[in-house]
């Protein structure tokens, strides 16, 4: 893997700011770009080319070598699966953390519905982590944080994407027993800016606030979930343009395009995602569309922490090659229209007062992709009968 720092590729860079925070002469800042995505910028008077932020650049490692074991989870209380997007484990690893006088790092949503990374040491506190945040967080000084809990030689978990858990492993510098990660299966990471243009086009449109966006509910079971809008006066809408550019590859940050972390080879110490696809997995399985999660547990230590909380939940073990069949398992390919829609939006053709347009304007899946999708459907239905 190249490095950022050789080619200034934005393929090659994940964002998660170690470089910065680890440079001896504090000449690396982050830079938000064109397209609302942070990258390492060089004072090149402080720089006194040490190198380090090429050494230790977690982007480019992979030296963790893992044998995970993937399980059909789904957390036992209804009311902490229904706060959750998919089967409520999250909630079970975090909540034996807690109750360890422990401290949880993961992500919510400000008060300006700005997706930042908080930490909490109070089962309450966990509500605020559970949900989907389909938008590239602001880790808002979390590594730091991290390292300072573990000075105090307190239990940690930190939860975010892959890279981000490799980006906290990296600034920590050497293995901890009381440090715990865990990613969630990434699809990818959208830009912040759009989903900051999306919400203000939303308020617009509708000429009131928006207290608070659910990008999965599961009002209509978790097969059928949704994003749906709750205004500021209680009201909601469904809507999921950003949610379709998001899974059609059109605002995408470009390394999720060259990512090394999104293989069935998992390095945090849990992984936890959706278990799609549970029909073929599992025949046997009952699904009650009220969510199902697939969790990995790839390290000893996350096989020691599985141990004393397996009672909280229902777990299955399962093929893993055969799980991610169904699930994320390999880099994404960017939309055709990916490069004209941030080109237009750094003119500002693409605004705020527009962006939902040209988000469905722009993330439409190519003609013979919906051709196909549309023939397997079909195809599907002639079978049943």
């Amino acid at each position: 893997m190249n490095n950022y720092f050789d080619t200034y590729n934005k393929r090659y860079c994940n964002g998660c700011g170690v470089c910065s925070l680890k440079c001896p002469k504090n000449a690396i800042m982050m830079k938000e770009d064109e397209e609302g995505f942070l990258y390492p910028e060089i004072d090149k008077e402080k720089c006194v080319a040490c190198g380090l932020c090429k050494k230790i650049c977690p982007n480019i490692k992979n030296d963790i070598k893992n044998n995970s074991t993937t399980y059909i989870a789904i957390n036992k209380n209804d009311d902490d699966k229904k706060r959750s997007t998919s089967g409520g484990c999250f909630y079970s690893i975090a909540k034996h953390i807690i109750e360890n006088s422990g401290v949880v790092f993961g992500v919510t949503f400000d008060k300006n519905l700005i997706a930042k990374h908080e930490y909490t040491d109070s089962l309450e506190g966990l509500m605020k982590f559970q949900g989907s945040k389909y938008v590239k967080s602001d880790l808002n000084n979390s590594y730091v944080k991290v390292k300072e809990f573990l000075m105090e030689n307190r239990k940690v978990l930190f939860t975010g994407t892959p890279c981000q858990c490799a980006g906290v492993r990296e600034y920590i510098g050497s293995s901890n027993d009381n440090l715990i990660t865990c990613e969630i299966i990434c699809h990818a990471n959208p830009s912040p800016k759009i989903f900051e243009y999306y919400l203000t086009n939303l308020e617009n449109i509708y000429q009131k606030k928006i207290k608070k966006i659910y990008f999965r509910s599961k009002e209509d079971g978790w097969r059928n979930s949704t994003t749906t809008i709750e205004f500021i006066d209680g009201n909601k809408i469904k809507e999921k343009s950003f949610y379709i550019a998001f899974i059609n590859e059109l605002i995408n940050r470009p390394s999720c395009h060259n990512c090394r972390f999104s293989g069935m080879e998992r390095y945090s110490d849990f992984s936890i995602g959706d278990m799609w696809g549970i029909e073929k997995i599992d025949p046997t399985f009952k699904d009650d569309n009220t969510g199902i999660s697939l969790l990995n547990v790839n390290t000893k230590k996350g096989n020691e922490i599985l141990k004393l909380i397996k009672d909280d939940m229902f777990l299955k073990p399962v093929d893993t090659k055969l799980a991610f069949s169904y699930n994320h398992h390999c880099n994404v390919k960017q939309h055709k229209n990916r490069d004209k829609f941030f080109k237009e939006l750094a003119s500002g053709k693409i605004n705020e007062t527009n962006i939902i347009k040209y988000m469905k304007k722009y993330a439409k899946k190519p003609f013979i992709h919906r051709v196909i999708g549309k023939s397997k459907s079909i195809l599907k239905k002639v079978i049943k009968k």
